[in-house]
C-alpha cells in the first residue's frame, strides 16, 4: 500500500491537471456545434434538435475539466471532483461498450480511452490514503462534540 501512496502522492497534481486539460477540450463544441465532427473523427453527425443538449453536454465536461485542473492545487477539493469526475467518466465508458456495434462508435474511441484511463487512475486515488473520506481527521475533540468541528487535511 506505501508504493501505491508514494505514486498517488507523486503524481496527483500532475494527473489533474493533464488530463483536465483534455477534459476541458469539449469547450470548441459548446461554442461551435459544427466542430463536434472533425472533433469526433466525423463518424459522429448531430441534428439541429440536439445542438443545444450537445453543447450543454460541452459545457459541462469542461466545467468538470476545470474543476480538476483547480484540484491540482486545491487539495481540499480533491475527493469531490475524483468522485463526481469519476462518475461522469465511467458513464462514457459504459456507452461507448454498450455502442460497440454501432458504425458511429469508432468516433468516441479517444473519448473512450482518456476516460477510462482517468476511472483506472482514480480507483487507484480511491483505494490509496489520499482518496479515502478518513484521510480528513478531526483536529479538535471539544468541538466535535459541541458539533463545530474543525477538520485539516494530511
Amino acid at each position: 500500500m506505501s508504493a501505491l501512496n508514494a505514486f498517488i502522492s507523486r503524481t496527483i497534481k500532475w494527473f489533474l491537471i493533464l488530463f483536465g486539460l483534455a477534459t476541458c477540450g469539449t469547450l470548441p463544441i459548446a461554442i461551435d456545434i459544427a466542430l463536434i465532427k472533425p472533433m469526433l473523427r466525423d463518424a459522429v453527425d448531430y441534428t439541429p434538435s440536439s445542438v443545444p443538449l450537445l453543447r450543454h453536454w460541452g459545457i459541462m465536461v469542461f466545467g468538470i475539466g476545470a474543476l480538476m485542473v483547480v484540484a491540482a492545487f486545491r487539495p481540499w477539493l480533491r475527493f469531490e471532483t475524483m468522485m463526481f469526475s469519476t462518475i461522469e467518466k465511467v458513464f462514457i465508458v459504459y456507452l461507448f461498450l454498450s455502442n460497440l456495434g454501432q458504425p458511429w462508435a469508432t468516433g468516441y474511441l479517444f473519448m473512450f480511452l482518456l476516460d477510462a484511463t482517468i476511472v483506472a487512475y482514480t480507483v487507484l486515488y480511491f483505494i490509496s490514503d489520499q482518496g479515502r473520506p478518513q484521510h480528513w481527521i478531526a483536529t479538535n475533540r471539544a468541538a466535535i462534540i459541541s458539533g463545530a468541528s474543525s477538520f485539516r487535511h494530511n
